[in-house]
């Protein structure tokens, strides 16, 4: 057996071990998660914000990404069927 594999289960069960014996370290493990998805729908939301900014600023048409790909989708659906 792979002496890097045989660690990496090793260390696997020692973690899961310790995270069943301290619900604590699910706790931080779950806040830090919870607190990571949270930074990403604020960066999309501020970045959503800025697009719909500069299309307005440059008078932009503004075409929804879904009627865009509700345009192509047919298309690609047919060349997948031939």
């Amino acid at each position: 057996m792979n002496l890097m594999l045989a660690m990496i289960v090793i260390s696997e069960a020692c973690l899961g071990i310790c995270a069943w014996l301290t619900p604590n370290c699910l706790r931080r493990a779950a806040a830090f998660l919870l607190a990571r998805a949270d930074v990403i729908d604020a960066a999309r939301a501020e970045h959503r914000r800025r697009i719909q900014f500069w299309r307005e600023e440059l008078g932009v048409a503004h075409e929804p990404l879904a009627v865009q790909a509700s345009i192509t989708q047919p298309a690609i659906s047919r060349l997948a069927r031939n």
